[in-house]
Parts: C-alpha cells; structure tokens; sequence
C-alpha cells in the first residue's frame, strides 16, 4: 500500500476507535492535521455517544428488573380538576383511597368502603386523544372538500 491509503485508512480507523489509540499522536505527527483533529473529535464523540446508549440500556435492565411484579400500590383513575391540581384513586392492597395533588401537597380525601372498579377502555391517555383528535381533523377535511 502508499502511503497515502495508509494515512487515510489510520484515519478512518481513528474515527471510530478514538483518541484513545497512540496512532493518534504518529497521525498528528505525519502531516494530517486538521484530519487528525477532526478524527479525534469524532472519535470522541462516537465514545461518548456509545458510552451514552450503554448506560441507559443497563439502566433500563437492571430498573426494569427490580419493578416486575413488586407492585403493590396502583393508580386506578387520575382526573385533571385545575390547572395544577388532580384527583387521583389509589389502590393499595385491597383499599382505596382519593388523593387530590396539589403543588403544595399530597392530601388524602376520601378512603372507600367499597373499591371503585374503573371503566374498562375509558383510560385518558395522551396518545388516544391525540388519534381522536387528528381524526376529526381528517373528517373535517373530507367533509368540506367533499
């Protein structure tokens, strides 16, 4: 191989190794550069990206292990009564308990004789209201180019 391929191909090999190679310096010292810096700059970046996605992916394994099937307290409804302030059902065990939220606190409302069964498929999630939503839209342009 030339020499020139040589170069380019340390290059490439300390973009995606990083400056922690010592081909670095003997890149830094044959003429690159500004080819050097920049490959140690992405190399870098390519480190601390992966270091990133590592982490959150223990993270989510070793987090994701410890919550299975521990749960003992369950939010049955929740329901937005101000800006700030909600009122949610807690299930703890076998009771239940109204809890209105607040910014200045937690404060406990009302615990139930009798638990309360939330309706089935009448969760308020984002994400359905947001289908619903973009589907009016859609209807109503159907509508009126009709």
């Amino acid at each position: 191989m030339d020499p020139r391929s040589v170069r380019n191909l340390a290059v490439v090999w300390m973009a995606t190794a990083g400056p922690l190679w010592p081909l670095a310096a003997q890149a830094e010292g044959s003429g690159v550069g500004a080819a050097g810096y920049l490959a140690q700059l992405i190399g870098g970046l390519v480190l601390v990206i992966g270091a990133i996605v590592i982490l959150g992916w223990v993270l989510r394994r070793t987090q994701g292990g410890l919550n299975r099937g521990s749960q003992v307290i369950e939010i049955v409804a929740a329901r937005s009564v101000g800006t700030r302030e909600r009122l949610v059902l807690v299930q703890v065990g076998d009771e239940q308990v109204l809890v209105g939220v607040a910014p200045s606190g937690l404060r406990t409302l009302h615990t139930m004789n009798t638990p309360v069964q939330a309706p089935a498929g009448g969760e308020a999630d984002f994400s359905g209201a947001l289908k619903r939503a973009v589907s009016r839209g859609m209807n109503a342009e159907q509508r009126g180019t009709s």
